[in-house]
């Protein structure tokens, strides 16, 4: 029984499975992954005739079934924000009672085939993919994006960070700490999203009266979506924020997985980073990524689990209203968690 072949693989029981598949949400967002691609190693599918629970959008005719796809790469790597992300999809749809695939696209063909197979009536994207531009059929069928993709979507609806207000966010809270010029460190300066991290982040230094720089490199061509930083292009950043004539005492980190790497290369070259010397700020609030950094980064959380949620009610709303012309934007509000402020145990 795949079911039993799953769970072992995993490390499950077979009923962690079973809730996995029915969408159920008490079940951690890192077992439901492990769950879910382990389900499509083997290639399983699960049936509608197999015995137990079903979900209700699974069981009625007629259903409305959506598809949540990752373009562009594997199940390897996924990140801490991806599993929330995750997470708040399938909230979400079971909530709503709608039938929901989940699968990584490694191609154009394999998602036209998906999106174009008949069973699907909307769907969630999230990644990089290069689309063909004579792609008509695809752009038909009713699509959200979920967050800030590494290229701004040429069609659908988009759920996804304020990203303005994050680098904002960011900037206000390194002024207020009295830090008169700050930089924003980016390892991946070709995601457009990133990019509008550190612009905001500038600009709002700046009219704080603060000098502020952009250290960012292109991204490399190896790897996937999520992928491992080089020791050379963390190297060049930081040898880039060492050469510069006045050395920024604020600095903001595009994200917690080039923090993970960036900060431990800024101390090993010598920069006291901590409450009255270099203080350090990132994004996404992804703990297992901050595991051994001492002092741990300002975070600014951008609420993944909740653009999940957000983007299954806006597919909701545009199977319902498919005639509106407009393509629209929904951004969700970040926050601030000061983890230097929480003593360490």
């Amino acid at each position: 029984m795949s079911i039993t072949r799953v769970a072992k693989i995993v490390g499950v029981s077979s009923s962690t499975v079973s809730r996995v598949i029915n969408n159920h949400p008490r079940v951690a967002p890192s077992t439901a992954l492990s769950v879910r691609q382990a389900m499509e190693s083997i290639g399983y599918t699960p049936s509608d005739r197999r015995p137990g629970p079903k979900p209700a959008a699974r069981t009625q005719v007629g259903a409305t079934n959506i598809g949540f796809f990752v373009l562009g790469t594997t199940q390897r790597r996924a990140t801490p924000a991806f599993e929330s992300l995750l997470h708040g999809v399938s909230v979400a749809a079971e909530r709503h009672k709608l039938g929901l695939t989940f699968k990584h696209v490694r191609d154009f063909q394999d998602l036209t085939d998906r999106m174009l197979g008949g069973r699907i009536n909307g769907v969630l994207l999230h990644g990089a993919l290069p689309i063909p531009p004579n792609a008509a059929d695809i752009r038909r069928v009713p699509t959200v994006w979920l967050m800030g993709n590494r290229n701004r979507p040429e069609w659908g609806d988009q759920v996804m960070p304020n990203h303005y207000e994050v680098g904002n966010l960011a900037a206000k809270h390194l002024v207020r700490r009295g830090h008169k010029s700050v930089a924003f460190l980016n390892l991946d300066g070709g995601h457009w999203a990133l990019h509008l991290y550190g612009h905001a982040f500038c600009t709002t230094a700046r009219h704080g009266g603060a000098e502020a720089v952009a250290i960012e490199s292109e991204r490399e061509l190896a790897g996937g979506y999520w992928h491992e930083y080089s020791a050379a292009s963390v190297e060049a950043v930081v040898q880039r924020y060492l050469a510069l004539p006045t050395r920024p005492t604020g600095l903001y980190v595009a994200d917690d997985m080039q923090v993970a790497v960036l900060q431990p290369a800024l101390q090993r070259a010598g920069v006291n980073i901590g409450p009255g010397e270099v203080e350090v700020v990132s994004t996404n609030n992804e703990q297992p990524y901050l595991m051994g950094l001492s002092p741990k980064p300002t975070e600014i959380d951008i609420r993944v689990e909740s653009i999940g949620h957000r983007g299954v009610e806006q597919l909701l709303w545009r199977l319902a209203h498919s005639s509106v012309e407009e393509h629209l934007t929904t951004m969700i509000e970040p926050f601030v968690v000061d983890l230097t402020a929480v003593p360490a145990l």
